[in-house]
């Protein structure tokens, strides 16, 4: 950018889609918007197979070139190599993540958003009348001024501490490779403690015979990730790429002028680690409330809270739930995901999962499930196996 002004409407932290989904929408709205990322490139370096909904795309203006794959259907394999297959009622895309963000970077260039890319910023400050945020710029610090910041640096918490934000309480290790190979059956799902301890891991179908495959574990992830693409025969340069990805959502996601979404503030599905709809869904939040504020011309946390009010009524069951069951399975042995799978496969059990099953809203088929006698009776059986 040629000209960087002292003050801003707004400054947020971070372009990542959900930092710039949210910049976008203010801007449109008419407001003077500066997005600091420290990489220099937008969408890269990228860490996500890009699978995302086609509720995302029907319910946000997201960049349709970039999907590469559609997939209605995945195979979840077992220990000792049960399949399993589930079928989803609405499509989910394999996107490229690069053209992806750099989409939607496009698009809120044009509505007006300013960029500064290769910028660390390096504090936060708020003040009465208005909240500061210190950046790195061509080897000198600059402060620059707005009347609310958005935090969206996804997995990156060390701006929180500035503004009296707490971290998400846990964590995934994962670990992301792309790689030649077959073409297997569409998305497919690994569990097992010697495959994924305490975790899964899954593989993606991408364009030109390639596959990406990501191991969540809770530790040596890497490690898990290099033993499963052996294990399949997958081949390439294996250079491996590793991130945590938050489990739990901070405490507050508001404070006195400042607002957190994504990554930054836990909104991801526990079960799968996926974030871009929820993130999505939560910027699009914050920014209401942005322009709510500046309306009443009140940008204090008590007002400010009606951001979290709104999200928690979206997406907490979804979050709430989903966390209880990846603890609940997290301990499980062998023997017992194998009658998981077998519970799973049942015919009662697969009539819910197709009526009920939705890629970003997993509390609907909980919530299902535990009203059946059916459900007990099998998850007794489970946790009495040794």
């Amino acid at each position: 950018m040629s000209v960087l002004n002292s003050k801003y409407d707004v400054i947020i932290v971070g372009a990542g889609p959900i930092g710039i989904y949210a910049s976008t929408r203010l801007a449109e709205a008419g407001f003077s918007v500066l997005v600091i990322e420290e990489d220099a490139q937008i969408g890269k370096p990228r860490f996500c197979t890009g699978l995302i909904s086609k509720e995302a795309f029907d319910q946000f203006p997201l960049p349709e070139g970039a999907i590469e794959e559609e997939f209605s259907s995945a195979t979840i394999f077992s220990p000792s190599g049960l399949k399993l297959r589930l079928k989803s009622k609405s499509p989910v895309y394999a996107t490229d993540r690069t053209t992806f963000d750099q989409g939607l970077y496009h698009r809120a260039r044009e509505a007006g958003v300013k960029f500064l890319l290769s910028c660390r910023c390096l504090a936060l400050k708020v003040n009465n009348d208005f909240a500061e945020a210190k950046v790195a710029l061509d080897a000198s610090e600059r402060t620059i001024r707005a009347e609310v910041i958005i935090l969206a640096t996804g997995i990156k918490y060390s701006l929180h501490k500035f503004v009296g934000l707490t971290l998400p309480p846990d964590f995934l290790d994962c670990s992301q490779v792309q790689t030649a190979g077959r073409a297997g059956e569409g998305i497919e799902i690994y569990l097992g403690n010697s495959i994924a301890p305490r975790s899964f891991a899954w593989v993606v179908p991408l364009k030109k015979n390639e596959r990406g495959a990501i191991m969540s574990t809770y530790q040596n992830s890497a490690s898990f990730l290099k033993a499963l693409l052996k294990k399949l025969s997958l081949k390439g340069d294996f250079n491996i790429m590793r991130r945590p990805i938050p489990l739990g959502i901070i405490k507050n996601t508001y404070t006195d002028r400042i607002l957190v979404v994504g990554d930054a503030a836990g909104q991801v599905k526990p079960t799968t680690g996926g974030g871009i709809y929820f993130g999505l869904l939560c910027a699009d939040l914050a920014a209401k409330t942005i322009i709510d504020a500046f309306r009443a011309v009140d940008f204090s946390g008590k007002f400010l809270r009606r951001y979290e009010i709104k999200w928690k009524k979206r997406i907490e069951f979804d979050l709430t739930m989903g966390l209880y069951l990846r603890k609940l399975i997290a301990d499980f042995s062998d023997e017992q995901i194998e009658k998981l799978i077998q519970f799973s496969a049942q015919e009662q059990t697969q009539r819910l999962i197709e009526k009920y099953g939705d890629f970003n809203h997993h509390g609907r088929l909980i919530k299902e499930l535990i009203k059946r006698p059916l459900f007990w009776r099998s998850l007794y059986q489970m946790i009495s196996t040794k």
